[in-house]
């Protein structure tokens, strides 16, 4: 029988799952928000210094699974919390976390959460075999003192192997060190490379916008010219056919802009008094006709207990219902279409609204009813052929009523219609803002025909286009094809108002329209500029262009213009903003006193 030697002792000692609580406490430090729980290969459940409240059976369910995969594995606590599971093949054993603070998204198989909590795992372990190496140290000091007299072999080698622990601890350090730093520097260039892609996305989307809309500008703007000429029937109907394609068109183009705004969290709403049952009533018009012409009903309610004049933004607004109606009569053959507005209670201060549209069309699968508000789906592939569409309308108005601080629900039955509802807070509209918009209104009312006015315009067809409309409204107008053509104008005349188009060669609009505000600065410059010495305010310019974000909007306003114009060119939107922003007196009633 042989003597048991001091290893011996020492390992009958060691207690397994002490070595377990030891490294549970480091994670513990490591994690100071989530809450663990470490089960060993014989089932001891080690809590950490948080407990996690998980069912017996989901928590064996998580034990088995992580066992048989490298990766994590995904559960609910009892909380109905996230809570994830991951075996550790140096501890045998499996240990199961979950943090409040940190998002589910955060969570995905290979997010930087994960990346980070590998990395901590590993951490981790590796101070605990620090542990185990300075335990390991103290051993063979303990040793050496013993058996210094009579065993100095083994003095040599105990001291060698603590030098052999002493290297591998710090080549285990180097190694964890430099592969954290590696794993660092590859996240961060990975999210470089994210940003760029979505810094080019939003360039190209901008770019696109801008050269499909400028041949649209001559499209939908020389068709609404036409049909207001003599025309036979036949001609007419051609004429509102071309317009009604590319307004289609059009909405394709905002569709894919709004969309790519919202992702790119750019997309704000406005905030602005505007009359409810005018946007109710100007959406149930938009479909009357269509729907005379199916034989298809159309009505529209609003609760007497909501106030008709409210804050927010109707535009908005007015897109989504839009949107649920055109959804509503594309897919409704017989029956009617009702757009409602109903009470559902106070909160806050404000009354919470239920905005439905109600159909009796085809109706929708239930296994289908999800799939609806992605990007680029319908309910059924053939719905795109049948009823056309991009699948792009309920995924941009899912966002839009989020953003709102509702959310886009819909109730189906096939065969027998759908109604799509959202609830959002509305707050009535203190009466001096709708004083002081009503007094603005009333303004743009009267009639400020008669004027000058500098189009500066790169494009001929627009040039002509928007000379033509500009003309109509009684203005006199004054072509430029650059901005530094622009500048010779207003060197020897004088202009009540420039419309400047942004992008152009030789000089584009905001080089030009900075330019003139440096003239208009200084006194010695003005001068030499007809158009500019004259005046006792600085000359209205109104950014003309292709370009629809909000950035290209901002751009013009910090270059120095005073309003916004996109193109294609509206007539409404022109008129109105003429109104705006032409003097109440005209140039050609005060010429230049020189």
């Amino acid at each position: 029988m042989t003597e048991p030697t001091f290893d011996d002792i020492f390992d009958e000692l060691i207690d397994g799952n002490e070595e377990l609580q030891g490294f549970l406490s480091i994670l513990d430090g490591l994690l100071p928000e989530a809450s663990l729980l470490l089960v060993s290969e014989s089932g001891t459940l080690l809590e950490g210094a948080r407990p996690l409240a998980l069912a017996p059976p989901v928590r064996e369910r998580l034990v088995h699974e992580a066992k048989s995969t490298d990766d994590f594995v995904v559960g609910k606590a009892d909380n109905g919390s996230r809570c994830h599971a991951v075996y550790l093949p140096k501890m045998s054993a499996v240990l199961l976390i979950t943090c409040t603070a940190a998002p589910s998204a955060d969570w995905e198989t290979g997010s930087a959460m994960i990346s980070l909590l590998r990395n901590t795992l590993e951490l981790a372990l590796y101070r605990q075999e620090r542990e185990v190496l300075v335990a390991d140290h103290e051993q063979s000091v303990r040793q050496i003192n013993i058996l210094q007299q009579q065993h100095g072999k083994l003095i040599e080698d105990n001291y060698r192997q603590y030098r052999l622990n002493q290297e591998r601890e710090k080549e285990y350090a180097r190694k964890l060190e430099s592969e954290i730093a590696q794993q660092t520097s590859e996240l961060r260039e990975a999210n470089a490379r994210l940003e760029e892609i979505s810094r080019l996305k939003s360039d190209f989307l901008a770019n696109m916008s801008h050269e499909l809309r400028t041949p649209m500008n001559a499209i939908i703007g020389f068709s609404e010219l036409l049909s207001e000429t003599p025309l036979a029937e036949e001609q007419l109907d051609y004429t509102r056919t071309i317009a009604q394609s590319a307004t289609s068109l059009l909405t394709l183009i905002n569709d894919i802009l709004d969309l790519a705004k919202i992702e790119a969290g750019k997309l704000e709403l406005e905030r602005m008094p505007f009359d409810l049952p005018e946007v109710i009533d100007n959406v149930a018009a938009m479909f009357k006709i269509p729907a005379r012409e199916k034989g298809v009903a159309v009505t529209c309610k609003i609760d007497s207990r909501i106030p008709k004049r409210i804050m927010g933004d109707s535009n908005r607004l007015r897109q989504v219902l839009i949107n649920l109606a055109g959804n509503a009569m594309k897919f409704t053959e017989q029956g009617g279409i009702d757009i409602r507005v109903d009470f559902e209670r106070e909160a806050a201060g404000r009354i919470v609204s239920r905005f439905s549209v109600h159909d009796s069309g085809i109706g929708i699968p239930p296994d289908r009813v999800e799939a609806i508000f992605e990007k680029f789906t319908q309910a059924d592939g053939s719905t795109t052929r049948k009823y056309g569409g991009t699948g792009l309308g309920l995924a941009i108005c899912l966002q839009l009523v989020e953003l709102m601080g509702g959310h886009l629900t819909v109730a189906s039955e096939v065969g027998k219609g759908s109604t799509f509802y959202f609830v959002i807070p509305v707050e009535e509209a203190p009466a001096e803002i709708i004083s002081l918009q009503e007094h603005k209104e009333a303004g743009l009312e009267k009639d400020l025909s008669g004027g000058r006015i500098l189009l500066v315009e790169d494009n001929a067809v627009n040039q002509r286009l928007a000379s033509i409309l500009i003309t109509r409204q009684g203005y006199e107008v004054e072509v430029a094809s650059d901005g530094a053509e622009a500048l010779e104008h207003l060197r020897h005349q004088t202009f009540d108002l420039v419309l400047m188009d942004v992008q152009m060669p030789i000089m584009d609009g905001m080089e030009a329209t900075r330019r003139i505000r440096e003239i208009e600065a200084d006194q010695a410059l003005r001068q030499d500029y007809v158009g500019l010495r004259a005046l006792s305010q600085p000359l209205p310019i109104v950014g003309l262009t292709a370009h629809a974000r909000k950035e290209d909007e901002t751009a013009c306003y910090e270059a120095g213009m005073n309003g916004f114009l996109t193109k294609p060119i509206i007539k409404a939107k022109l008129t109105m903003i003429l109104s705006e922003m032409m003097p109440r007196s005209s140039c050609l009633e005060n010429p230049d006193p020189s």
